[in-house]
């Protein structure tokens, strides 16, 4: 499985400075690598149903560079917000592999849609929703997000599947769920998603079986194929670096001996894979600036922290970087000493770490520390706290071993930062 390499990182920041496209205010760099993001995208494409959607999940990775590509790559998109449906517009060029998920639709939402991007499909989130549609001849398909109530092993905040989850329709409302079924004649499919970065997959399994039950129970009772579209969600778990990796294909080869169903006509197929697509496809470097000893180690001052790792700071047990350090120059350091260092972020509050008691090369001040596989919910959920610029995204292909390496989003300048604040 394709994933970048400590010397692809080195390499590639060689090649940069030496094209000049890294300046003395670039102290954080994402540097993302297109082959990966076509190797995730083509392993779903081969072991899941002929014919599925692909809807990539914007929110785990934003930038209109790669939104692009993977639409060259023929996936869909799924939004989380409006926004994310313009972007998605724009990077697709069509609408009806567009997936919109938000729990918080709003008219206004509905209104603009309607009016500018008629025909994507909306996963509608609660009963309530529901009036925001008309019953017939809705400008939209629609599907409707359900829960299973059956729990997976993600960590407490990624679980959604709970009885007191904020999405979907719990199957304790069954029979309210046929009767929207039966009043929307534009309601055509069933959608879930359980939870993030589970490790064990039996959970997942069983909840699709729940629900092609459901959608069989809806098609009988109301005597016609009503439900046409079953959207699995995502949530597959990625390897950073501890263990070995998972194989998206050992879940299609459950799914498909559990549910044979999916690989026939009887369903269209849609997924929402995010962090499986992007997590292994970007590193970040960020500037060592000081490092600080301290009785029993050190603290290494870098330029990228809870800015850019906000779930790394507050939940830090569950999330892992492998870590590397390059000189000022840009060469690998190797051998390992005995301080332990803890990584510390340019933020103005105590927790403001990206891990602690790190066994790591000697570091000094001018080197950077190379951050593995950033490429999903990290500089997605950018913090504007204390108010630093977004870093500059270097976009490359491993295959040309990053002679090709160009900017596909400028760092952020002050004038935009502070216009932000009006």
């Amino acid at each position: 499985m394709k994933c970048i390499q400590p010397q692809h990182c080195t390499k590639v920041f060689h090649t940069a400075r030496s094209k000049q496209l890294i300046d003395d205010e670039d102290t954080t760099l994402i540097l993302l690598d297109f082959d990966v993001l076509e190797d995730r995208v083509r392993r779903l494409q081969e072991h899941f149903p002929p014919g599925t959607l692909h809807a990539v999940a914007v929110k785990t990775n934003p930038l209109a560079a790669v939104l692009r590509y993977l639409a060259q790559l023929g996936t869909g998109l799924e939004a989380a917000s409006l926004a994310e449906v313009m972007m998605a517009g724009r990077a697709l060029g069509r609408d009806d592999h567009i997936v919109f998920d938000s729990p918080a639709k709003t008219a206004t939402d509905v209104a603009y849609l309607t009016d500018h991007q008629p025909g994507c499909y909306i996963n509608v989130d609660n009963l309530d929703e529901l009036a925001l549609y008309p019953q017939k001849n809705s400008p939209f398909p629609l599907g409707l997000r359900v829960n299973p109530l059956i729990q997976t092993d993600s960590p407490d905040y990624l679980s959604v599947a709970g009885k007191a989850s904020k999405f979907g329709v719990s199957f304790e409302y069954r029979k309210q769920i046929i009767e929207a079924f039966a009043k929307w004649d534009d309601l055509r499919g069933l959608h879930l998603h359980i939870g993030s970065s589970f490790q064990d997959l039996n959970p997942s399994v069983r909840a699709i079986g729940r629900v092609l039950e459901l959608a069989e129970e809806i098609n009988q009772t109301l005597g016609e194929k009503k439900v046409e579209v079953l959207d699995i969600g995502g949530g597959f778990p990625v390897n950073y670096g501890k263990g070995e990796p998972y194989y998206v294909e050992e879940y299609a080869a459950l799914l498909k001996e559990h549910h044979p169903q999916l690989w026939t006509d009887a369903y269209k197929v849609i997924t929402e894979f995010g962090r499986y697509v992007h997590a292994n496809a970007a590193w970040a470097v960020s500037k060592v600036e000081y490092v600080k000893p301290f009785p029993g180690g050190e603290n290494a001052v870098i330029h990228a922290g809870a800015d850019m790792f906000l779930r790394e700071s507050y939940q830090p047990g569950d999330w892992h970087h492998d870590l590397y350090v390059m000189d000022a120059e840009g060469q690998l350091k190797s051998d390992v000493c005995d301080t332990k260092t803890n990584i510390a972020g340019p933020l103005c509050f105590g927790g403001d770490f990206l891990d602690r008691g790190r066994a790591l090369p000697p570091v000094s001040p001018g080197d950077w520390l190379m951050i593995a596989d950033v490429g999903a919910n990290t500089f997605s959920l950018w913090s504007r706290h204390c108010s630093r610029p977004f870093p500059k995204v270097l976009g490359f292909s491993s295959a040309t071993g990053g002679e090709d390496v160009r900017i596909i989003k400028e760092r952020e300048s002050y004038e935009m930062l502070t216009r932000f604040w009006g």
